[in-house]
């Protein structure tokens, strides 16, 4: 299946950005992230990754793939059953990487992504794929089984916010509060002055577009009293652990790199 018959939308076209680059970092002989599934995909839907695998998109995907797998492995050992809900998921495969053999997790996209994700992918009775919009609530429905409603609340937003305008962004995080009494937000952050296609090598060969930025994670307290911020963290903070390629490039973006955050509510 070639590229341009994914039939993806064009915010949801950017999946193959990061999913390019893992898969890329996974055939390397010293991979910082092994993931085989998104070398599958790569090879089965013939995936032409050149225009999605740039160094300094490479080097930022990989340390904010790091991050937010490290996140999330810290709150699934803090609670073993948590109920972990990844939204905007794309082509992710996260799951695998940091599954306990407890946790109960559920991918959620478009009906398009959905859908070709589901020529790859297979739910399970802890997997499961589900669309639906995250500017709606409809499908919340689908998620709280009698038997898990006790289970801690995880939502995980990767290259997901920034695509929305700020009334957008407002809506969403009601939507996610709305989900459970208490729960956490790990989301990506991007700041406004990055609000242009045009400043990222590998977003720009998209038609995505951009929509609301920030520059402190107080300002999705400002849009959603109910949540607090715990955490906030430039992904340069990881590069500056890595290849000296990667610190090079992350101590030239520190002040304008995107930024992982944790929320609770």
């Amino acid at each position: 299946m070639e590229e341009r018959k994914l039939q993806l939308g064009d915010v949801q076209e950017t999946a193959l950005i990061p999913l390019s680059n893992r898969a890329t970092e996974s055939l390397r002989k010293k991979p910082r992230v092994r993931d085989s599934k998104a070398v599958e995909i790569i090879r089965e839907l013939n995936i032409e990754t050149s225009k999605f695998d740039k160094t300094i998109t490479h080097e930022c995907v990989i340390a904010r793939t790091i991050m937010f797998d490290n996140a999330v492995k810290s709150f699934i050992k803090r609670y073993p059953d948590a109920l972990c809900i990844n939204i905007g998921c794309g082509l992710d495969d996260r799951f695998s990487r940091v599954d306990n053999g407890h946790i109960l997790w559920y991918d959620i996209d478009l009906e398009d992504s959905i859908a070709v994700r589901s020529k790859i992918f297979e739910n399970t009775n802890r997997r499961k794929m589900l669309a639906g919009n995250v500017l709606e609530t409809e499908w919340h429905k689908s998620i709280f089984g009698a038997d898990d409603k006790a289970r801690r609340v995880l939502v995980i937003a990767e290259g997901l916010f920034m695509y929305f305008s700020k009334e957008d962004n407002q809506k969403i995080l009601e939507n996610i509060v709305s989900l459970a009494p208490h729960g956490t937000l790990v989301v990506e952050m991007m700041r406004p002055s990055m609000m242009d296609e045009k400043k990222h090598d590998t977003v720009k060969e998209t038609n995505a577009k951009f929509g609301w930025g920030t520059t402190s994670g107080h300002e999705f307290e400002q849009l959603e009293p109910r949540m607090k911020l715990v955490s906030e963290r430039s992904f340069s903070e990881q590069m500056m652990k890595s290849t000296l390629l990667s610190r090079v490039i992350g101590l030239v973006s520190m002040k304008i790199n995107n930024r992982i955050a944790v929320f609770e509510w």
